[in-house]
């Protein structure tokens, strides 16, 4: 145990062989805490959207019309510039507009077919020559029976110009709504296409900003890990030395408390013998003749010499 002490006012010092220790400990210690901290180096941060998470951002500014990101020197999103507003299944619903794919009276027209025309014309010619074959057979059948010319022969021909005049319109509606059944059908078609395409397309680029957004998310994980790990470095570099210098001022705390020290002032000289060499001045001065020291001479008195 290190020496102790009562006395008021008195105190001790480590050994004089530690004392230069603890001074050098002091001085590295203030000289530590002297030195200038790059606290952006010790503060955590956050880390910013990732080259993939920024592509993913633009196509779904895409996709919605609003034209160029941009951003501030944080990486915050702060307007758009250049959109036109026209998302990217717009075009497919202007064509529907446009070809009129909606509207019951116009819009089969674009899809007749154009050799429809000629069809029904060659389809028509044919029709009345067989009419008309079939008629001359009603002359010839008439001149068998010795009718030829007669009234029976007229009303025949009459009869046979009528239902053919029925079957010739009843084929030219036949074809006609052929046509316009197939244009409809095309129609509908290209309608459905133009719909599936509006849906599709978006779908497909909602689909590649998910997987850039997905492998954005990864390479923004990591970034953070590194800048996790490097604010944790950089603060175990700052708090290194501090340790290291608590580390020494605890063993030399330790040595320096195992071993005798020094007092901080001069020894006070006891109240008890101050009083006595007093007492013995006065004693020598009222015994001259003993020729002792006053000190002796009290302490011979007391034993009584």
């Amino acid at each position: 145990m290190a020496q102790q002490f009562d006395t008021q006012g008195m105190g001790l010092l480590p050994s004089g062989v530690l004392q230069p220790y603890g001074e050098n400990i002091l001085k590295y210690g203030i000289g530590q805490l002297g030195s200038p901290i790059d606290i952006a180096g010790l503060t955590p941060q956050v880390a910013g959207q990732s080259a993939f998470q920024q592509q993913a951002a633009q196509g779904i500014a895409d996709l919605a019309g609003l034209g160029q990101v941009q951003r501030d020197a944080s990486g915050q999103v702060t307007g758009f510039t250049g959109g036109t507003g026209v998302a990217s299944y717009q075009p497919y619903l202007d064509a529907i507009e446009q070809q009129k794919l909606l509207d019951p009276s116009e819009g089969y027209k674009a899809f007749m077919s154009p050799y429809q025309t000629s069809v029904i014309d060659e389809t028509l010619k044919e029709f009345d020559r067989q009419a008309a074959i079939k008629k001359q057979q009603i002359g010839g059948d008439a001149y068998s029976a010795g009718a030829y010319g007669g009234a029976r022969q007229g009303v025949a021909e009459a009869e046979y110009q009528t239902g053919s005049d029925r079957n010739r319109a009843a084929l030219v509606a036949g074809l006609q709504s052929d046509a316009y059944n197939q244009a409809l059908t095309r129609q509908d078609k290209q309608l459905a296409d133009l719909q599936g395409m509006a849906t599709f397309v978006p779908g497909l680029q909602q689909t590649n900003i998910a997987a850039m957004d997905a492998l954005g998310a990864q390479d923004q994980a990591l970034e953070q890990q590194k800048l996790n790990q490097l604010a944790a470095a950089n603060q175990s570099a700052y708090q290194l030395p501090l340790d290291r210098i608590t580390d020494v001022a605890n063993v030399y705390g330790t040595v320096s408390g195992a071993m005798p020290g020094s007092p901080t002032q001069k020894f006070t000289q006891n109240p008890f013998l101050s009083g006595i060499g007093g007492f013995s001045q006065m004693y020598s001065m009222l015994n001259p003749a003993e020729g002792k020291g006053a000190t002796q001479s009290l302490i011979d008195a007391i034993r009584g010499v």
